[in-house]
C-alpha cells in the first residue's frame, strides 16, 4: 500500500511541476495547484464536482474541478488554487467541505453513497447535511506528511469544539436576560485556549468567528464589532469566518443608516449614484475606508433588491455604476456577479444560457428556439403532479403550436428515462434532459417541480414565473386554463393578437 501511495503521490508531483512549469510561464495567478485523489468503490461511475463560493453576497458558485470514479474506485482531481479556500462537493444527501492549501495532496475518504430519495429531490426544503470531509493524509508539495496538530481542517474542527460552547452559552444568557459580566475578557480567554499552529489562516479564521460571540451575547452592537474586527483591516474575500461575521455585521445597514437620516433614500431612489452613496456612507464613521465601505454598499444593494423597500431600477444603476467606476477590481468584479444573479430571472432580461440534449439527440440552447414564444418547464416524468401537466400542455400543444413552443427539462435521472416516456406517452413537444449541464436548475431557481418560464420571440423573460397549466373552473370563457388566459393577456399586452391573427397562427374564433 505504501508503494502504491509513492508512486501515486510520484505521479502526481510531476503531474503538478509541469503542469506549474507551463502556467508559471502563461498565467503567474495560476501557479498552485491542488489535488484530491482516493479510492472510493462505492461511487464507480459517478461525476464528483468540486465548487467554492465566488463570492458570500449573491453566493455564486464557481467549478473548481471535476472527476469520474473508475471502476475500481480510484479518483483524482487537480486544480487550482491561489489561496486557502473553503471548498464543497454535492454526494446524494451530503454536501462535503474541505478547506484547500495551494499545492497541498489530499487523501479523502468519502460518506457512504446514499442518494436522495425521489421525495428529497422534489423537497425545495430539503437539505444537505454539511459534512467534514474524511482525511487520509495530507503532503505537501515537497511530499512531507503534514501531522494532525497542524492541519488546517482537523484545527478548525477542534475549534468549533471549544466556540460552540461558549456560542451556546452566551445565547443562554442573552435569552434568559442574565448580565454576562466582562464579555471582552471572555472572548480573549477563549482565544487564549486555541492551539498556537502558526497557520495564519486559522488564526485569522479563528478570531473572525469570535466576533460572532458578541451578537450571542446580545452586546456591543454594530458600531463595536465594526471597529474592533473590520476597521482599518484587510478584507479577506475568502475567509469563510470573515465573511460571515461581515454579514452579520452589516446586515440591513442602509435601513440602519437610514434611522437617523432620509438622504439615503434620496441618493439610491432619485439619484441612483454610486459615488454619491459611497461618499453618504463614508460620513457615518463606521466605515473608514473604500474597501469596506464600498464591500458593505455592494452586500446591501444585492440584499435590498429582495427586499422591495428601495427601486430596483436605482440599485441596478448603481451596480452598472460600481462595475465602471470603483478602483478596486475584486468590487468590479462582485457587481458583475450580483447584478447577473439578481437580473437573471427579471422579466426583460435574457434567461440563463443551456446546452442540452433533446429526445433526438441533438444538442439545443435557447437561440434554437428563438422567433417563438417558449413555454419552458422544469419537471419529471415519474412526478404525480408533473404528469397531471402533461395532458394539459398537449392539450394547449395542440391549440398553439403555430406560435408557441412548449419544452420541458427533464430532470429524471438519465436520458434513456425520459425517451422511453416521450415515446410511450405519444406527447409531441420537445423533451430536453439536463444530465448535459445540471446547473441548468439552479440557474433557473427550480426549487419544486414543476417550475415554469415564457420567454417571448426576442429571446427575453416574458413571465417569471409563468403560470402552470392546472385549469381556473369558471364559467366563461369555456376551456380556458390560467396559463391560457395569461398568454392570451401577454399577446394582448404586445399587440401581437391581431398580428398573429393574420399571420394564420390564431384561429380568430
Amino acid at each position: 500500500m505504501k508503494n502504491k501511495e509513492f508512486r501515486f503521490y510520484k505521479q502526481m508531483k510531476n503531474i503538478i511541476l509541469l503542469t506549474t512549469c507551463a502556467l508559471l510561464f502563461s498565467h503567474p495567478l495560476l501557479a498552485q495547484q491542488v489535488t484530491i485523489w482516493g479510492n472510493e468503490p462505492d461511487y464507480a461511475g459517478r461525476a464528483i464536482m468540486f465548487y467554492a463560493l465566488d463570492n458570500y453576497f449573491s453566493e455564486s458558485e464557481v467549478k473548481m474541478g471535476e472527476c469520474t470514479v473508475s471502476a475500481n474506485g480510484d479518483f483524482s482531481l487537480t486544480f487550482p488554487v491561489n489561496n486557502v479556500r473553503l471548498v464543497f462537493t454535492r454526494l446524494g444527501v451530503f454536501n462535503v467541505r474541505l478547506f484547500v492549501q495551494p499545492d497541498f495532496l489530499y487523501e479523502v475518504r468519502l460518506p457512504p453513497c446514499i442518494d436522495k430519495a425521489p421525495e428529497d429531490l422534489e423537497n425545495p426544503f430539503f437539505e444537505e447535511s454539511k459534512v467534514y470531509m474524511n482525511l487520509l493524509s495530507v503532503k505537501n508539495s515537497n511530499g512531507e506528511n503534514i501531522t494532525p496538530e497542524n492541519e488546517l481542517n482537523i484545527n478548525i474542527i477542534k475549534f468549533y469544539q471549544t466556540f460552540n460552547l461558549y456560542y451556546d452559552s452566551l445565547a443562554i444568557d442573552a435569552f434568559y436576560n442574565r448580565p454576562v459580566a466582562r464579555l471582552d475578557s471572555t472572548i480573549a480567554n477563549f482565544m487564549e485556549m486555541l492551539p498556537n499552529t502558526g497557520d495564519s489562516y486559522f488564526n485569522n479564521y479563528a478570531f473572525y468567528r469570535s466576533g460572532l460571540l458578541y451578537f450571542a451575547a446580545q452586546r456591543g452592537g454594530v458600531r463595536y464589532v465594526s471597529n474592533e474586527y473590520f476597521a482599518n483591516k484587510p478584507v479577506q474575500y475568502d475567509n469563510h469566518a470573515y465573511m460571515e461575521l461581515f454579514n452579520t455585521t452589516y446586515d440591513k445597514y442602509f435601513m440602519f443608516f437610514g434611522r437617523a437620516d432620509d438622504a439615503i433614500f434620496s441618493v439610491i431612489n432619485r439619484l441612483g449614484s454610486f459615488i454619491r452613496l459611497k461618499h453618504l456612507l463614508a460620513q457615518d464613521g463606521v466605515l473608514p475606508n473604500d474597501s469596506l465601505c464600498e464591500l458593505v454598499l455592494l452586500k446591501n444593494i444585492h440584499d435590498e433588491f429582495y427586499a422591495d423597500r428601495f427601486s430596483r431600477n436605482a440599485l441596478l444603476n448603481i451596480l452598472d455604476s460600481a462595475i465602471v467606476h470603483s478602483k478596486i477590481e475584486r468590487h468590479s468584479q462582485i457587481a458583475s456577479e450580483i447584478r447577473s444573479k439578481i437580473t437573471k430571472l427579471l422579466r426583460g432580461f435574457e434567461p440563463p444560457e443551456f446546452e442540452l440534449y433533446k429526445h433526438d439527440s441533438t444538442l439545443v440552447n435557447m437561440q434554437n428556439y428563438k422567433g417563438k414564444y417558449v413555454y419552458l418547464m422544469f419537471c419529471t416524468t415519474y412526478s404525480y403532479i408533473c404528469l397531471n401537466q402533461y395532458k394539459l400542455l398537449e392539450e394547449l400543444y395542440k391549440k398553439h403550436h403555430k406560435w408557441l413552443e412548449i419544452v420541458l427539462i427533464s430532470a429524471d435521472d438519465n436520458f434513456a428515462n425520459m425517451l422511453d416516456f416521450r415515446q410511450k406517452s405519444g406527447y409531441q413537444w420537445d423533451f430536453i434532459h439536463f444530465g448535459n449541464d445540471p446547473e441548468v436548475m439552479e440557474k433557473y431557481d427550480v426549487r419544486i417541480f414543476p417550475t415554469c418560464y415564457l420567454i417571448d420571440p426576442e429571446g427575453k423573460l416574458a413571465l417569471s414565473p409563468a403560470p402552470t397549466p392546472m385549469p381556473v373552473y369558471e364559467p366563461e370563457p369555456s376551456g380556458t386554463n390560467t396559463l391560457e388566459r395569461t398568454l392570451w393577456l401577454e399577446l394582448n399586452s404586445k399587440g401581437l393578437w391581431q398580428e398573429y391573427i393574420r399571420r394564420g397562427l390564431i384561429d380568430n374564433r
